[in-house]
């Protein structure tokens, strides 16, 4: 069988190492975040400590490096890898383990974070004919319902960290005080349903709150259709794992759910879950519709490693294994390939 087909290309960016440092702890950086309007860089545990120090001090959150007012700060995906390449090129520049493990603990920015500074948060909307006024301001404005008001025993102050929910665009409060989810443990993305159902909040004309049915435990999603991302998009093996599933007379929930509980129970290997904090999700993590679809790609994988031969179809079961498994690009764009070999397996080779 050929090699599967190449088409990337290195390119190849020199970067002075001093020009990737954090300007607090003076180091590459770590898990880098950058902040908005002035756009620099920092480690994700230096700027955490800092923001939280801003925060107890009452005071406005200053640029540690230019001063400047900060308004925003998130985690910049793109220079991290960056970061990883430079420290992978020159190993001198790492810190140990012990410094990385502190960093990690100091670590609060999970997603973008907005940044009040005295000033009253909304999330501008479409007007409608239904939109009235409300408090002074036109119902086309969605401001954080904790801004300004004391509710439920909570009122944000001046300097308040926000997130903006991944599914409305509405605001809430960033907090550490109280045991409720507000980012999803598979993406780290803010969705604000289960903070605002704490809060007792419904979504009103003047308050965005998305839906129930955007972000809840693991233990409470459905499915009855296999995602599109489950065995690698190879269309063939998931119409082979949904005939095995109807020939054992289960259905796709049921097949899910038993799966979900090995999981439970620590009886997978998460090595290759494509989920962040892969250890930590359990059947109570609170995930994203986005983050479950992987994760049920990612057992209907084991469901079908772990199926006994004879449980497959006739036409399945005298393929042979392809030497590249899952990790096969030729079966994305070969229908002939894809459908001739079993792409649910292990490689045996290396997919240059």
């Amino acid at each position: 069988m050929p090699p599967p087909e190449s088409s990337k290309q290195q390119l190849k960016v020199s970067i002075d190492a001093e020009h990737a440092k954090c300007s607090i702890c003076l180091n590459i950086w770590h898990d880098v975040v950058t902040i908005a309007p002035c756009l620099h860089n920092f480690c994700n545990g230096c700027f955490s400590e800092w923001l939280r120090r801003s925060q107890e001090k009452h005071s406005t959150v200053l640029c540690p490096q230019c001063r400047a007012a900060v308004l925003f700060v998130g985690r910049n995906h793109f220079l991290h890898s960056i970061e990883e390449d430079m420290l992978q090129a020159d190993s001198s520049l790492k810190r140990s383990d012990e410094e990385v493990a502190l960093l990690d603990s100091y670590a609060s920015i999970k997603s973008n974070l907005i940044i009040q500074s005295g000033k009253k948060l909304s999330q501008k909307r479409a007007r409608t004919s239904s939109d009235v006024e409300i408090d002074g301001e036109e119902s086309g404005e969605f401001p954080c319902l904790q801004c300004g008001t004391e509710f439920n025993g909570f009122r944000c102050s001046p300097n308040m960290v926000h997130l903006q929910c991944q599914a409305c665009g509405g605001m809430m409060p960033s907090r550490t005080d109280i045991n409720v989810p507000q980012h999803c443990l598979g993406c780290d993305r803010a969705f604000c349903s289960a903070y605002w159902h704490a809060q007792g909040v419904q979504r009103s004309n003047s308050h965005m709150v998305c839906s129930n049915e955007d972000f809840k435990p693991v233990s409470q999603h459905t499915i009855s259709r296999i995602p599109f991302l489950a065995h690698e998009k190879n269309q063939h093996e998931q119409d082979i794992t949904e005939r095995c599933i109807r020939q054992m007379g289960k259905t796709l929930q049921d097949v899910v759910s038993d799966w979900i509980s090995k999981l439970n129970n620590r009886e997978i290997d998460r090595t290759r879950m494509p989920l962040n904090h892969a250890e930590m999700i359990t059947a109570g993590t609170h995930v994203c519709n986005d983050c479950y679809d992987k994760l049920v790609s990612f057992v209907l994988y084991w469901f079908r490693v772990s199926l006994p031969r004879h449980f497959l179809p006739a036409d399945a079961v005298n393929r042979e294994d392809c030497w590249y498994g899952y990790a096969c690009r030729t079966q994305h764009h070969n229908e002939d390939h894809a459908r001739k070999r079993n792409h649910v397996c292990r490689p045996t080779r290396v997919n240059y």
